[in-house]
């Protein structure tokens, strides 16, 4: 402990003494680096000034001719060496007058002047610097501009002059300064011969770290690890000189900088070495001391540990050790006594968990047996309804054929009204007999969903026009408010979810009437039917989506339902991914909510269907094939057909048919068949041969009363619309006329 004491402390010194280093140095070189960007912009702005003086005389004066500008310009250059020409430029950058110390004057040579835009661009009493150059390959210059009243003067500056002023700077500790230029040029260099060599430092770390500062700070580097041109390791800081992009920097060996912090890490880990060697002597010494009754004390707690409980330990010492070693022997006496109630506690509890074990074992075995047998159960009415699915719609499927013909051959007002209420009856049966099936379906995983878009405001139009008899019956006013959006999602499965929320209002609904509107939520439409009905108590929210669950309604009988219509709700949703809601005030009325994901097509929405009266004048004079193997049901369509006036011919298998158009000439409008006919034969080969018989796409219709999900793929693939039995007249007739619309037609 006390070595890492003695090691933490004298690490934290040299830490602490090296960052106090390192700030020293860094603050000095801060103070020599502003200190040498003042004396160059001091240089530089002592020529600022002259030219200042040079542009403000009035040359524009009828007094002031060429002779006192080459006056003024001699005696400019006399006080500042560093200018070594000057030129006097028009407007257009052209030589008006030459002064140098090398080359002859020259008077109106109206040539060219290198940067003459420094002056004839700048405001009057601006300085323009240029980019540095090299003269003669090897002397830094650079050219300054000022503007005045004829155009304006450019001097020539020899920058070498710069190399005697960061010289003369007063630096310590092998320090040394040095300018750079826009680009990283070196301008300005103790030793002359590096400025010479036209060195470019564009790529030192220095000059690109300086590059990234602020354009606004004067700081760019502080104190920054660098290397020098010889490759040395330096500390270097940056600053920039005020007035230009040039930027003095200041370096000092990194072995001068920190020798006084080498000096102190020196002597910091020296006193470490000898604290450290003290702490061992004392540490020895200690534990020969105290090294024997620990041991002795740990081999005692191994045993222990083992599971021997008679261990003691015996001491012959009067000290701390004695008191432990006491201590250290009752524990053991009293864990052998809690040991030995332990093992009869334990013993007992064992029992216990046995017992309780066995009697577990036997109620789960119970549990699994009746499990076994409700899903049996399950799976015996699943199979049950699924078998009796084809052999129940056939008869249902002709009785609503047969009355639908029964009714447009009755005169008898009596008759009518009676056709009525058994149509009526049989609609209820139908809904009835759906809803037990939807369910097996669901239920059974035999349901699939086709996602595709679905024009919601074609549906909600549809739905309106089948529901608002209803309404009317009972004196309610149904009003939909359709919102001219596609959904994605299955269109039957959601026109029988929004089917029957319609039927659930109006069924519990007294006074007052049903809404259904939309509102947009994102990328999804918010479907909501609202209804002023009597209201669900808050505990029935979960029970009334649960199969043959019912509220007390106010109609009686048949009206009531089996309570399936929210199961099946509640199951299609699920299948197609909806969120479904409901909320509800006792008295006041109810709303469910059904979330539909919008789909990204953009073509134009259909219109909506003209009504069903429109369907059965489509079809007058048509020429329509029927194919099906039940007599009943083939002579119930074709009477219905010829009611509308249709052209029908029926046969009970494909090459019946064949033989029967024989005696026709005229192609077939529609074709109208059964999937599943006598020996293996099925509805698609119908499709098929009588197609390839005429050469023509004749538009098809398949009715059947198999539920195989498999069976719309095939449809799809068949170019067929796909009905399932039980189908109403109507229906039939609308599916009819609209496999006989052109396509793109709505």
């Amino acid at each position: 402990m006390t070595l890492s004491l003695l090691l933490m402390l004298g690490a934290t010194e040299s830490y602490f003494g090296y960052v106090q280093s390192v700030e020293r140095i860094e603050f000095a070189q801060e103070l020599q680096a502003h200190a040498a960007a003042r004396e160059v912009a001091v240089f530089m702005e002592s020529i600022h000034a002259g030219l200042r003086g040079v542009t403000k005389l009035p040359w524009t004066r009828p007094d002031f001719d060429v002779r006192e500008r080459r006056q003024e310009f001699h005696r400019l250059m006399q006080g500042i060496p560093a200018v070594i020409s000057l030129q006097a430029v028009d407007r257009w950058g052209r030589e008006r007058l030459m002064i140098s110390r090398e080359a002859v004057d020259r008077v109106d040579t109206l040539i060219k002047v290198p940067e003459a835009n420094l002056a004839t661009e700048a405001r009057v009493g601006e300085m323009r610097t240029g980019r540095t150059f090299f003269r003669d390959g090897a002397l830094p210059m650079v050219r300054i501009g000022a503007a005045d009243d004829q155009g304006g003067v450019v001097a020539t500056v020899d920058l070498r002059l710069l190399g005697d002023i960061v010289s003369n700077l007063r630096l310590r500790d092998g320090a040394l300064s040095y300018v750079l230029d826009g680009s990283g040029m070196l301008i300005a260099h103790p030793r002359s011969t590096h400025v010479l060599a036209q060195r470019d430092l564009s790529r030192s770390a220095v000059f690109s770290s300086a590059r990234q500062a602020a354009a606004s700070s004067t700081m760019l580097l502080l104190g920054v690890a660098a290397q020098d041109m010889s490759g040395e390791p330096v500390i270097a800081t940056a600053v920039r000189i005020p007035g230009t992009d040039w930027m003095v920097v200041m370096e000092q060996a990194r072995r001068l900088a920190l020798r006084q912090a080498w000096a102190t890490l020196t002597r910091t880990l020296a006193l470490m070495a000898l604290g450290g060697l003290a702490a061992v002597l004392i540490g020895v010494a200690f534990a020969r001391r105290m090294a024997a009754p620990i041991v002795q004390l740990r081999n005692a707690t191994s045993r222990i540990a083992a599971g021997d409980l008679a261990t003691t330990l015996t001491v012959q010492r009067q000290d701390e050790i004695k008191d432990l070693a006491n201590d250290f022997n009752r524990m053991v006496f009293q864990l052998r006594e809690l040991y030995a109630s332990l093992e009869a506690k334990v013993t007992e509890r064992t029992a216990e968990l046995s017992d309780a074990r066995d009697i577990l074992a036997a109620r789960a075995e119970e549990l699994s047996q009746l499990k076994d047998e409700a899903e049996r159960a399950n799976a015996a009415k699943t199979r049950f309804l699924a078998a009796a699915s084809h052999d129940l719609r056939q008869p249902m499927h002709s009785i609503s054929l047969l009355l639908g013909v029964l009714q447009s051959r009755l005169d008898s007002l009596e008759h009518v009204a009676l056709a009525d209420k058994i149509q009526s009856s049989v609609a209820t049966m139908e809904s009835l007999f759906s809803n037990l099936l939807d369910i097996s379906k669901l239920d059974a995983g035999a349901m699939q969903a086709h996602v595709e878009d679905v024009n919601l405001g074609w549906l909600l139009h549809r739905l309106e026009q089948t529901w608002a008899p209803q309404a009317t019956d009972k004196g309610l006013k149904l009003r939909v408010r359709t919102c001219n959006v596609v959904v994605k999602g299955d269109a039957a499965l959601l026109e029988r979810i929004i089917g029957n929320l319609l039927s659930n209002a109006i069924r519990y609904t007294r006074r007052g009437g049903v809404l259904v509107g939309c509102r947009r939520r994102a990328a999804a439409v918010e479907l909501q039917v609202w209804d002023t009905g009597p209201g669900i108590a808050p505990r029935y929210r979960d029970a009334i989506f649960e199969e043959f669950f019912r509220i007390d309604a106010p109609g009686m009988g048949q009206e009531k339902g089996l309570g399936l219509g929210l199961s099946i709700v509640q199951r299609c949703a699920h299948l197609l991914g909806y969120g479904l809601s409901v909320d509800s005030r006792v008295d006041h009325g109810t709303v469910f909510r059904l979330t539909l994901p919008l789909s990204a097509a953009t073509a134009s929405l259909p219109r909506i269907p003209p009504r069903l009266s429109a369907s059965q004048r489509a079809l007058e004079g048509r020429f329509v094939v029927v194919v099906d193997d039940e007599d009943l049901n083939a002579q119930a369509l074709v009477d219905a057909l010829q009611a509308c006036r249709c052209h029908v011919v029926a046969a009970e298998s494909c090459d019946a048919m064949l033989a029967q158009l024989q005696q026709h000439l005229r192609v077939p409008d529609v074709i109208v068949t059964d999937y599943q006919l006598g020996g293996g034969r099925d509805g698609f080969e119908v499709i098929s041969r009588l197609r390839q018989h005429y050469d023509d796409d004749i538009p098809a219709l398949m009715v059947t009363a198999n539920t195989d999900a498999s069976l719309q793929g095939r449809a799809a693939e068949h170019g067929t619309r796909l009905l399932h039995k039980p189908i109403g007249l109507q229906r039939l007739l609308e599916a009819m006329e609209a496999s006989l619309r052109p396509a793109g037609t709505s």
